[in-house]
């Protein structure tokens, strides 16, 4: 157990006690999208490194796929749901908004109980609800909250679209973050800057009007994005470091949101990170998973033996809005 993440004065430290995923049963691969659009499925994966994603099946929805997702956090942490305080749910896939998803995701579970709220946030919803999750228990409210990730993408994607079709996928991700002893979190490291939200929004398109149809679809640019990441987010995982008062000796893994695997390896790069420290793309075959990208990525090093529990990752949520937030973390 690594003592560089305690801190005074903090209130009530709290750790990550349980993950949990849930993935779709379809899988899409590469062939299918490139045969819709009569493209090569090689330039697919040449452009993004995705191979393949999931699509949610209509009995796969949002409630159910999350609460899936909650249950096998809470296995891990030893708990039930009448032991959650709090849930928080984030997602970028909600299209009905109102009312919020929390209160029927702690329906499903039974924590009758428990408070509930979504967070909107984009693709850093996850770890911009680990900061809110670690300020409910240093403040008192809460022992163990109950933190969830859950996207159907595949409903907000335009299949004519051949630039967003290829990106996204489903499926949903939860953490378990309780009352620690030893804190399990370094200092977070977030911000905003709400001067480029135009580059990502959700639409209706022109002809889905005529027909009555009130979906919005993803609009992006895709390009102007990953110029604006490729040089906010480098400061942003040094600053994450600093604050804990660590460098890359100290972490085992570099878990950021899964958007694009030709950045993650861009910053894998530019950061020097050393050997040892292993770095998640389990974009390659989940695809861009939003808010539920982090959780699923941890999923898969456990999976692969690539961590242990106890070892240190640095977490790092960037999304559209603009926003992102960051810190180390000691896994479960």
């Amino acid at each position: 157990m690594n003592d560089k993440l305690c801190r005074k004065g903090m209130g009530q430290p709290s750790a990550m006690t349980g993950v949990g995923v849930y993935r779709p049963r379809r899988v899409v691969e590469n062939l299918e999208i490139a045969q819709h659009f009569g493209i090569d499925q090689a330039w697919i994966e040449s452009r993004t490194g995705i191979q393949r994603r999931r699509h949610a099946e209509p009995d796969e929805t949002l409630v159910h796929m999350a609460a899936e997702a909650a249950r096998r956090a809470l296995a891990q942490a030893r708990l039930t749901a009448s032991d959650v305080d709090l849930i928080l749910l984030t997602t970028t896939s909600n299209v009905r908004q109102i009312p919020a998803l929390a209160p029927a995701v702690a329906h499903a579970l039974g924590a009758v109980r428990a408070g509930a709220c979504d967070i909107h946030a984009a693709c850093a919803g996850f770890t911009y609800g680990i900061v809110q999750a670690m300020g409910a228990i240093a403040a008192g409210c809460a022992r163990h909250v109950l933190l969830v990730a859950a996207e159907r993408l595949s409903d907000v994607t335009d299949p004519r679209n051949r630039d967003t079709a290829v990106l996204f996928g489903d499926g949903a991700g939860a953490a378990v973050i309780s009352q620690s002893e030893v804190p399990g979190f370094g200092p977070p490291v977030w911000g905003s800057d709400g001067a480029a939200e135009e580059l990502f929004v959700l639409r209706p398109a022109v002809n889905q009007l005529t027909a009555h149809d009130p979906r919005p679809f993803i609009r992006m640019r895709g390009r102007s994005l990953a110029h604006r990441f490729g040089s906010l987010i480098p400061p942003v995982i040094q600053e994450t470091l600093n604050v804990s008062r660590m460098t890359w000796d100290d972490v085992r893994a570099f878990v950021p949101h899964q958007a694009n695997l030709r950045l993650i390896r861009q910053w894998s790069s530019d950061l020097q990170l050393p050997g040892r420290v292993v770095t998640a793309t389990a974009i390659v075959d989940d695809g861009n998973t939003s808010a539920a990208s982090i959780p699923l990525a941890i999923d898969t090093l456990f999976s692969e033996q690539a961590v242990r529990s106890g070892d240190l990752a640095l977490l790092l949520g960037y999304g559209v809005g603009i926003t992102w937030a960051a810190m180390v973390a000691r896994l479960p």
